[in-house]
């Protein structure tokens, strides 16, 4: 899908057209149509995001860059609908990559001078192209990275993502320069109880993490030697190195059933994804959660801001009228002695109505 979206860069000192988005689709096909541009090469409606950026995906059979090629007839067709419309981009993937070496004395705490938004401004500054469009974070947490320095170790890794996956690729062969320090980095792996380890072949880690580097063992046999290394002894079998064949018998490190760690039937292996899962449904009730606070908390600011009702003021509102729910309608029916009450009325106390 990604490689599919396409979004439309637009003046931002002009408005945003109060056109329907089904406009800007309508045009763009026509034209694309009259211009002769082949039948698959079209796009499927256009979105409009909070922030009022106008993006669009290409029909299934088309790439970003395959409409690319026609971006004159995409820009005229498209200002026809919005004139703050001036060029059109391939969505950028953003990836995620970390860098070792990163000095605590410089970077850590706001003691140094701006931590790690400084360095985050200095490889913006030093490596040309760089775009780091979100903030650079220690590996471990801030109470890991602390409990480094108080050992006396002078650095740690830092994680941070890199826009577009051409300049990820750059920055992982040739490394990144801050402060006029050179660099390594390496692509980022995110770690989860499914993730397996191609070292011992055990579930929860990746083989950077590995504490077993010594003592590897194979996914098919169990044998003391990496997966890729795994050969079958019999004469004239013609597997290669790592592969499984018919006369290996599949033996599990992890639960020790006859077949190889990673089979769909391994109780450890459904127990890590059970968990990924359980994590993953506990993340979205937590996010919905925090997402419906947040509206309410827009809402009742939105009511301020209008002129409504102040949060107090609405609370008492809202107990009155669930007062007035719970108290029955009493019909008044005038008799002598109402209207005696009623013409002594100004004359006594008024009873207090207890809310």
């Amino acid at each position: 899908m990604e490689k599919r979206r396409v979004t439309f860069k637009r003046d931002n000192g002009l408005p945003l057209s109060q056109k329907k988005d089904l406009d800007i689709s309508s045009e763009v096909n026509r034209a694309l149509f009259e211009a002769k541009v082949p039948h698959f090469v079209r796009i499927q409606g256009v979105t409009k995001n909070t922030r009022g950026c106008l993006s669009t995906i290409t029909t299934p059979a088309a790439t970003a860059e395959m409409l690319i090629r026609y971006r004159e007839i995409v820009i005229k067709a498209a200002r026809k609908v919005d004139t703050g419309i001036v060029d059109i981009e391939t969505n950028e993937l953003w990836e995620k990559v970390k860098m070792h070496g990163v000095n605590f004395d410089r970077y850590l705490g706001k003691k140094t001078g701006g931590g790690l938004e400084k360095l985050r401004q200095e490889l913006q500054a030093e490596n040309e192209g760089v775009v780091l469009p979100l903030a650079i974070s220690w590996i471990g947490g801030p109470k890991d990275v602390q409990k480094k320095k108080m050992e006396g170790k002078k650095a740690s890794t830092v994680v941070f993502a890199v826009k577009g996956s051409k300049m990820a690729e750059r920055v992982l062969k040739g490394g990144l320069r801050a402060a006029g320090v050179k660099y390594d980095v390496e692509k980022f792996i995110n770690a989860g109880p499914d993730s397996f380890c191609g070292v011992c072949s055990r579930w929860g880690h990746v083989e950077a993490k590995c504490g077993s580097l010594k003592m590897p063992a194979c996914m098919l046999c169990t044998g003391r030697h990496l997966t890729k290394d795994h050969k079958c002894n019999v004469v004239g079998c013609k597997a290669n190195a790592g592969q499984n064949c018919t006369h290996n018998v599949d033996k599990c490190v992890n639960c020790k059933g006859n077949h190889i760690a990673k089979a769909n039937c391994c109780v450890k292996k459904q127990e890590a994804i059970k968990t990924v899962r359980e994590e993953r449904r506990t993340w979205k009730e937590r996010e919905g959660e925090r997402r419906n606070i947040t509206t309410e908390q827009q809402k009742k600011a939105g009511q301020v801001e209008d002129g409504g009702p102040s949060t107090a003021e609405a609370e008492k509102k809202e107990q009155n009228d669930e007062q007035d729910d719970k108290e029955p309608e009493v019909q008044v029916v005038a008799t002598q002695e109402t209207e005696a009450e009623s013409s002594n009325a100004g004359t006594q106390e008024t009873p207090m109505k207890s809310w």
